[in-house]
């Protein structure tokens, strides 16, 4: 315990100073302010002591009438630069209430500026003072933003280890604007294609008249050829009979469109490397482990179909546009996408399709219907047999419908499959909602599927019962460009999809890229799961450099059994893309895994893209 004497001594030695300190502040306030001197012009501070001071990404928030002095484009009460963490750049901020440290410029009944000061050192008035209001985070908000902001943490350190090891430079958020005018920026050189005839693709210039039908449409026709050439340097290895691959294969999509409308179009689509067989799908190329040379050179038409609008082919029946007869509809051989691809996958099926769009009333802003009938047969799944075997006899019935409402997008589809006796008949249904949610640290993205499959007799390794939950989650880190996804589904059962091609492998593929196949070769997932009582999740952080034109994808991922025998497994997966000119992108992949109860499996490929 101090004594009396100690007490005093300290209180004599302390009053001085904290007197000196008062009469500092008095003095140096004034003095201080009268030699800071900024103006507001329009994008930047001017400070006569530091020259530009930039905003930061939120814009400044002005208050006060704008006014026009001398010049110089001046507030009747002056802005505070606000950074990204709601504080002031300037002044001192005291409950949420920052004052200017600058002079208050003010406008006098002579229309001349005039500086007001008072009481030692401004005059400051309620209206010049900007709020900052902080409300409290509630507890909830921080417990559900917990974990994406510890992950967002390590961006900035992954983003300078990848930009160092592959000598790119990792793009992050321009806070600054220029001081100077840049002018006029060139637009790139459109990318040309094969063929273009008539009306050329993205091109400026005048629509030509067009020829006129029968029944009142105008037709521009044009010819459009494009296309995609993939090859690929792989090896795989997952250490079981029949995995160990190392081949060069090669794919190339090629593709004929005749436009004779705005809404009416032809599409031919041939793919001469690859060759559907039943459930497989070889391709042309080289195995280097067998010394065979792949050939699946064909002459088979993968796209055939024509898509066009009712009311756009036949304008005279509804010349007032007010009788609803806008329909579209397509017929001929076409891919077919449902719920992201976990519902239907498919990229060769001969169906017939309609659909109804820009329905809305009861808080739906656009509603879109499709019918769908394919009678040619399809490729069905299965979570325990053979992965995607063709029925030939299947007739497939769907109905696709999408709304869009102020804060979401919902898809509600189900799909009946009539098969041959060996596949069963199958009734299968998916329900989706993907929107964004504004908390308190981020914004997020989110998709959430809920689908199930029933037999429509007996269960059979094509038609079996079960449920799977997908769920993905995404979100930009602050200042960065860069994103990171969290993504998890839990198959309970047997779910079972109705159709997929060869080439798609699973229904999980949208887990991430170590569930999902490449589309090229034998190279399959690096993670091989199906919808059979299993869980799994991938942690992936998405990375871009270069102005976008380099990006990193880098993967964590793991997948256990609910029930049966040990089917788990981990992996990390690392992706490099780089784009080279308009045409050409490379791609670098590389996987290490280990599953349960198996050794070590790895696998690395290299990719050329050139689209044309």
């Amino acid at each position: 315990m101090q004594t009396n004497k100690t007490m005093w001594t300290e209180r004599i030695v302390a009053w001085p100073i904290r007197l000196a300190v008062m009469v500092i502040s008095v003095f140096a306030v004034p003095f201080c302010q009268a030699q800071v001197e900024m103006t507001f012009n329009d994008g930047f501070v001017e400070s006569n002591l530091s020259g530009p001071v930039w905003p930061s990404q939120q814009q400044p928030t002005y208050v006060g009438q704008r006014q026009q002095v001398n010049g110089f484009n001046n507030y009747h009460s002056n802005n505070v630069d606000q950074n990204l963490y709601g504080s002031a750049s300037y002044g001192s901020v005291t409950d949420g209430v920052s004052p200017i440290v600058n002079p208050v410029y003010a406008l006098g009944d002579d229309g001349q500026q005039s500086d007001h000061y008072a009481d030692g050192g401004y005059d400051l008035q309620p209206e010049d003072c900007l709020h900052f209001p902080r409300p409290e985070v509630p507890r909830w908000a921080k417990l559900i933003e917990f974990v994406p902001t510890k992950l967002s943490k390590p961006v900035d350190r992954f983003g300078c280890l990848f930009g160092r090891l592959f000598c790119m430079e990792h793009d992050e958020v321009e806070l600054g604007l220029d001081d100077h005018a840049i002018g006029i920026q060139p637009i790139p050189e459109r990318p040309r294609l094969i063929l273009e005839l008539n009306e050329h693709f993205l091109a400026p210039g005048f629509l030509n008249q067009g020829i006129e039908t029968r029944h009142g449409a105008i037709w521009r026709p044009s010819l459009w050829v494009f296309g995609e050439y993939r090859t690929s340097f792989h090896y795989y290895d997952r250490d079981r009979p029949g995995d160990h691959i190392v081949e060069n294969v090669h794919r190339l999509d090629l593709f004929a469109q005749l436009n004779l409308s705005g809404t009416e179009r032809i599409l031919a689509g041939f793919r001469p490397l690859d060759e559907e067989e039943g459930g497989r799908r070889p391709f042309t190329g080289y195995d280097f482990r067998n010394g065979d040379y792949l050939d699946a050179w064909n002459a088979n038409l993968q796209t055939l179909f024509f898509e066009g609008d009712f009311g756009e082919l036949f304008p005279l029946l509804d010349p007032f546009d007010s009788k609803g007869l806008d329909i579209g509809f397509s017929v001929g051989r076409m891919p077919l996408l449902a719920q992201q691809g976990l519902l239907i996958n498919e990229d060769m099926i001969d169906a017939v399709t309609v659909t109804r769009n820009t329905l809305n009333g009861r808080g739906n802003l656009n509603l879109r219907m499709t019918g769908v009938f394919s009678w040619r047969g399809t490729n069905r799944n299965s979570a325990i047999g053979l992965p995607n075997d063709f029925d030939p006899g299947s007739k497939l019935y769907a109905f696709l419908t999408e709304s869009d409402f102020a804060c979401s997008t919902v898809n509600i589809d189900g799909v009946y499959v009539d098969g041959d006796e060996a596949f069963g008949d199958l009734f299968a249904f998916g329900v989706s909602s993907i929107r964004r949610h504004h908390l308190y640290e981020n914004t997020y993205n989110s998709s959430l599927h809920l689908l199930a499959s029933f037999p429509g007799g007996d269960r059979t390794a094509y038609a079996d019962q079960g449920e799977l939950l997908f769920s993905q989650l995404s979100w930009t880190p602050h200042h960065t460009e860069d994103l990171i996804y969290l993504n998890s589904y839990w198959a309970i059962d047997q779910f079972t999809s109705p159709a997929r091609g060869p080439a798609f492998g699973n229904a999980l593929g949208q887990t991430g890229i170590l569930f999902g196949g490449i589309g090229l070769g034998s190279y399959g997932a690096p993670i091989a799961v199906r919808t059979d009582d299993t869980v799994g999740t991938s942690l992936g952080y998405q990375m871009f450099f270069d102005h976008t034109r380099s990006q990193v994808i880098w993967e964590l991922g793991g997948v256990t059994e609910t029930k049966g025998p040990g089917r788990g497994a981990i992996a990390s997966a690392l992706r490099v893309q780089k784009a080279f000119g308009q045409h050409l992108i490379c791609i670098l992949d590389g996987f290490v895994s280990k599953p349960e109860a198996r050794n070590v499996a790895q696998g690395a490929r290299m990719e050329l893209r050139v689209k044309f």
